[in-house]
């Protein structure tokens, strides 16, 4: 399965592009440090000369030191108490050392002590010593004598201040608490005088029992309601059932122990007629009423006779004489119990108005009574608010009165929480420290010197290493990195065997980088190579480009298109003339131009005669007929032009090419122009194939570890060796 190749040129990943960009920053820092160490230097010299300047230069001082000592503060909460509070009053007691107006008062009581002292500058400064409660005061001043009089005289005048605002403090806080004292005795007597008031209107002793006696009466009203509500929702159960309800009372009598209904067990054989009133509406034995007992002794009448109707047709049938006797006798005993349970409901319903008609004049009474009970309720609580009232405010008189007397206690025999611990001590000389200001300056120096590289760094923009030229051009493919030469004078072009290996080896990369590259199925023959701008070291690039091709076997014709100030020919050692610019005008072919270099398979095309009007021969029908011409005879056509952004005759050339090659010079080239070069033959739609890095720094580990360099590094051979010839190098 054929894998995706990433080309060169291709944008690559986001976590790649921040790797390069990340190591192109380093490799940027590392060679502007490695070039401009020495202005770090200079300006950290700078730095401890003005520290030194400034500390000899300084005049004599004398420092005098003494302490004061914080203790604590009155705290009010739910008592007067004394607790110190530092992060309340400590950067005050600071502040207030340090102000003008404490030095002004210094001042005028040393005059007004001392008046044969001559006034001198004392500066003070006020430290707290970490973790405790004491303040070192440091005077300095050019005299001795006065530097420790005027602190002694700040200090006291300090205190005398304090003495001051505490005393003010103390007198406002006392008559404020006095004022509220009163102003809550003025309340504690309005209150008693309200109770007073009160009580003088009304019998507290008759409310409270008044209204004990009425709510006792109250709930007993309420009780014989609840009652005979029972009673009445009983009768109406009852009238609704009167059998369940007479067989109930029949069960309670009988558990209750009490006699049976006269008749019950002895009726007679014969009954009275269903007609006659038997029984009376009043109660009669066992609490029962007369028709309740007629109800109950038919009853049981009635279960006597179904039972004897039952054994009479065990013997007999239905029309026996004697058991159609007992079927009437059955028949009128139900007919008389109706009649006794209509009579019972009747008497029931005149039970439940009696019921309602005692109800209703127990809700009146009930109305009536609570009236009453809210009435005296009312007078209570405003008593029980009255009695409230005259509590709190006699309560709160009481503490605010003890705690003024605190207050006075306090005030009486608490002295000032700020006490001058020591005096101030007799004034010696200052000796400054040399170490910290040297050291301070050393820092300063070298920051400052870095903060200014920086800055003139980012006003620079000429790229430095591989990965910076990666970061700010990550679509374009690089073929190769050609190492900086760095001895003097002129480089001398490649040859076979040559003994700078490194330099020889990017020169195959490039080869090899051009000869392998994917060119979409077509690799070109005719390559022209150009920069941004001069002295880019195209020249050197483009020769010695062309003998490394032609030392692989190919046969090249390298051409110098810089029509104007090409220099192909003075590193060959040959002539300028004739060259291409004859062969454009058409003074001769072509053919008759080229010159044999001392490579094998390379043929040199010269500059030719400078003339004007470059660009028009080169957009001419005799330049597309020479290029066909010469890429038919040769492997590869190699031309060196003129700058991108210096003449036109490149951008209008180019475009007639197979392919492009862009020379960047390293630390020279700025980018802006690099990109501004590359986007006008772009605009032309040249085919660039890649960039070359030039004069790439060999020191840079990223060089090293692309070419390893090392591995090159043969031990010398013995034996003489031919002198390599000098040649110049030209771009």
């Amino acid at each position: 399965m054929e894998q995706n190749l990433t080309l060169p040129g291709q944008a690559q990943s986001s976590t790649l592009s921040r790797i390069h960009e990340a190591s192109a920053k380093f490799q940027r820092y590392k060679i502007l440090l490695r070039r401009r160490w020495w202005f770090l230097l200079l300006t950290a010299s700078i730095g401890v000369c003005v520290q030194a300047l400034r500390i000899t230069g300084r005049p004599q001082e004398f420092r005098s030191l003494a302490k004061l000592v914080a203790g604590g503060q009155l705290s009010f909460d739910n008592s007067v108490t004394w607790r110190e509070q530092q992060a309340d009053f400590y950067g005050t007691i600071i502040e207030t050392v340090e102000s003008a107006e404490m030095k002004r008062r210094a001042l005028e009581r040393v005059r007004a002590l001392n008046p044969d002292l001559k006034d001198s500058d004392v500066e003070i400064r006020v430290a707290q010593t970490k973790g405790s409660a004491i303040f070192n005061i440091l005077a300095t001043g050019s005299e001795p004598k006065y530097t420790r009089i005027f602190l002694d005289a700040l200090l006291d005048e300090f205190i005398a201040v304090r003495q001051t605002v505490r005393e003010t403090a103390q007198g406002k806080v006392l008559q404020q608490f006095l004022q509220e004292v009163l102003n809550k005795q003025k309340a504690m007597d309005e209150s008693l005088e309200r109770l007073t008031k009160f009580k003088a209107a009304n019998n507290i002793l008759t409310i409270t029992n008044g209204n004990n006696l009425a709510a006792q009466f109250l709930a007993n009203l309420e009780n014989q309601r609840d009652t005979q509500r029972t009673l009445l929702e009983e009768l109406r159960l009852e009238i609704a059932n009167v059998n369940a309800a007479m067989e109930t009372r029949e069960r309670m009598l009988n558990a209750s122990g009490a006699a049976p209904v006269a008749g019950a067990a002895k009726a007679p054989e014969s009954a009275p007629t269903p007609g006659v009133k038997t029984a009376e509406t009043s109660p009669g034995r066992n609490g029962m009423t007369m028709a309740e007992q007629d109800y109950l002794r038919t009853k049981s009448k009635i279960t006597e006779l179904k039972t004897k109707l039952d054994s009479l047709l065990i013997q007999f049938k239905q029309q026996h004489p004697m058991v159609q006797d007992v079927t009437e006798e059955l028949a009128a005993q139900k007919a008389l119990l109706a009649s006794y349970a209509e009579q019972i409901q009747q008497e029931m319903h005149t039970q439940m108005a009696d019921i309602q008609r005692r109800v209703q004049v127990l809700d009146a009474q009930i109305i009536e009574k609570q009236k009453e009970a809210l009435d005296l309720g009312g007078k209570i609580a405003e008593h029980d608010k009255y009695v409230k009232a005259a509590d709190s405010a006699k309560m709160a008189h009481d503490k605010l009165f003890e705690k003024v007397e605190q207050i006075q206690n306090i005030f009486n025999t608490q002295a000032d929480y700020v006490a001058i611990q020591e005096k101030a001590t007799p004034a010696s000389e200052n000796v400054e420290d040399w170490v910290m200001p040297i050291v301070i300056g050393l820092i300063a120096g070298m920051g400052a010197g870095i903060v200014i590289l920086l800055l003139f760094d980012r006003l620079d923009d000429r790229m430095n290493s591989y990965s910076e030229f990666q970061t700010l051009f990550p679509g374009e493919a690089v073929l190769g990195q050609v190492p900086e030469q760095r001895n003097r004078g002129d480089v001398a072009l490649l040859r076979p065997n040559d003994d700078r290996h490194l330099y020889a080896e990017a020169f195959r990369n490039v080869r090899s980088s051009i000869l392998f590259k994917n060119w979409q199925g077509k690799p070109p023959k005719t390559i022209l190579i150009t920069s941004a701008v001069p002295n880019e070291g195209k020249t050197t690039v483009t020769s010695n480009l062309a003998v490394t091709m032609a030392l692989a076997g190919a046969r090249v014709l390298l051409a110098d298109c810089d029509l104007r100030r090409g220099g192909v020919s003075e590193l060959f050692k040959l002539p300028s003339t004739p060259g291409l610019s004859e062969a454009l005008r058409g003074k001769l072919h072509w053919r008759d131009a080229v010159q044999e270099t001392s490579t094998r398979n390379l043929d040199l095309l010269a500059r030719g005669d400078v003339f004007d009007q470059t660009s028009e021969m080169l957009l001419s029908k005799t330049a597309e007929e020479m290029l066909k011409e010469m890429s038919e005879e040769y492997d590869y056509v190699i031309f060196d032009s003129a700058p991108v952004l210096v003449a036109d005759d490149t951008a209008s050339f180019a475009p007639k090419l197979d392919s492009v090659l862009f020379v960047v010079r390293m630390s020279s080239t700025m980018a802006r122009l690099s990109g501004k070069a590359l986007d006008l033959l772009y605009e032309r739609q040249v085919n660039i194939g890649g960039v070359i890095l030039n004069r790439s720094s060999s020191n840079l580990k990223e060089y090293t570890y692309y070419n390893y360099a090392s591995y090159y590094y043969a031990p010398a051979k013995t034996g003489p060796q031919q002198p390599a010839e000098p040649a110049a190098a030209k771009s």
